[in-house]
């Protein structure tokens, strides 16, 4: 099955999920949180986190369930609700291809 891409919003499920998700995480490297979520079947290519009680992550994977089964694996899934949303159209500042967005649509179709 071919790869898609997908931003997840991540809801932590209250102020201690939150804590356990921080201390879980402090002493990994940012080589390390990607290995430890990364399979065959989808890996995480982005992770943005403020101070609020959400945060953002780029997945490249075949399907919703398999973020979710990855994150399941780690045991982040206790703590924090998962929306995946499949992006059909990704663009990135590191892969420019002077293609317009008309043709990009067309592509995926």
């Amino acid at each position: 099955m071919a790869h898609k891409h997908f931003m997840c919003t991540h809801t932590f499920l209250g102020d201690e999920a939150k804590k356990m998700f921080e201390d879980a995480s402090l002493d990994m490297t940012d080589r390390d949180m990607f290995a430890a979520v990364k399979t065959e079947k989808a890996e995480m290519l982005g992770h943005w986190r403020g101070e609020e009680d959400f945060f953002f992550c780029h997945w490249y994977a075949e399907s919703e369930d398999d973020i979710l089964e990855n994150l399941e694996k780690v045991g982040f899934n206790s703590l924090m609700n998962t929306l995946p949303n499949e992006m059909f159209l990704y663009v990135s500042a590191d892969n420019i291809t002077d293609t317009t967005t008309r043709e990009l649509l067309a592509s995926k179709e």
